[in-house]
C-alpha cells in the first residue's frame, strides 16, 4: 500500500525565482499543534505530476526555453518549451532520482549555457493539502498520476491510528484529486491520508 498522510496543513503556492535557477513549485504550511507525515513509495509506480517554474529572461534575444531532464545516470531528455515559465511533467517514476536544468535559445536556435541543476525524487502521491474549514466543510486536494484511483482515509488520532475510508476518487487528466469532508462538530483533531490499492 502506498500512502501519503498529513494533518491539517494549508497549501499556499509560492515561487522563488532566479534567472539561473529552476525550482519545484508548491508549498506547505503546517498549522500549530499538528504534525505532517509522509509514507514511503516504491518504484516503478508512476509519480504524481511535477511542476517546475522559473523567471522569464529580460533579454530580448531569448526566443524560448529548453528543459533537460532525466534519471540520474541515464539519458537526458530534451523538451523545447517556447516562451513559458512553467512546465508540468507527467509519467515520472516514483522514488527515482531526477535531474533538471534549463537553457534559453535565440531566433537561430543557438542555446545558452545551462542553468543550475536541481534534483528531485518524485512520490507516487503528493502530500494532502487541506483548506481551513468553511462552514464545517474541509477541502482535501492532492495529486497522483492521471487515472490513478485513490482512497482518502481519516482517523481521529495517531496513537494508534484507526483509519476509516472517507471515499474514493480518480485523478483527472492533470493528476488532480479533490474531495470534501464534513467532520462532526467539536472534533478536536482529524488526520487524513491518501492511499492506492
Amino acid at each position: 500500500m502506498k500512502c501519503c498522510t498529513c494533518s491539517l496543513p494549508v497549501a499556499f503556492p509560492f515561487r522563488i525565482f532566479s534567472s539561473a535557477k529552476i525550482i519545484l513549485v508548491g508549498g506547505l504550511l503546517v498549522l500549530p499543534g499538528f504534525a505532517r507525515l509522509e509514507g514511503a513509495v516504491a518504484p516503478p509506480a508512476v509519480a504524481s505530476p511535477c511542476t517546475l517554474g522559473w523567471k522569464l529572461a529580460q533579454n530580448g534575444s531569448v526566443a524560448g526555453y529548453v528543459l533537460y531532464c532525466g534519471i540520474t545516470g541515464s539519458t537526458t531528455n530534451r523538451q523545447i518549451l517556447g516562451m513559458t515559465n512553467t512546465v508540468t511533467l507527467f509519467n515520472l517514476l516514483a522514488s527515482s532520482n531526477y535531474v533538471f536544468f534549463l537553457t534559453t535559445y535565440d531566433a537561430n536556435g543557438v542555446e545558452s549555457p545551462p542553468s543550475g541543476v536541481i534534483s528531485y525524487k518524485p512520490q507516487m502521491l503528493s502530500s494532502v493539502n487541506l483548506t481551513l474549514p468553511v462552514q464545517g466543510m474541509m477541502n482535501l486536494q492532492f495529486r497522483a498520476a492521471p487515472g490513478t484511483v485513490c482512497r482518502v482515509q481519516y482517523t481521529p488520532t495517531l496513537s494508534p491510528p484507526q483509519w476509516q475510508t472517507l471515499g474514493s476518487a480518480t485523478a483527472d487528466s492533470n493528476g488532480n484529486i479533490t474531495m470534501t469532508d464534513q467532520p462532526p462538530a467539536n472534533t478536536p483533531a482529524r488526520f487524513y491520508r491518501a492511499v492506492t490499492p
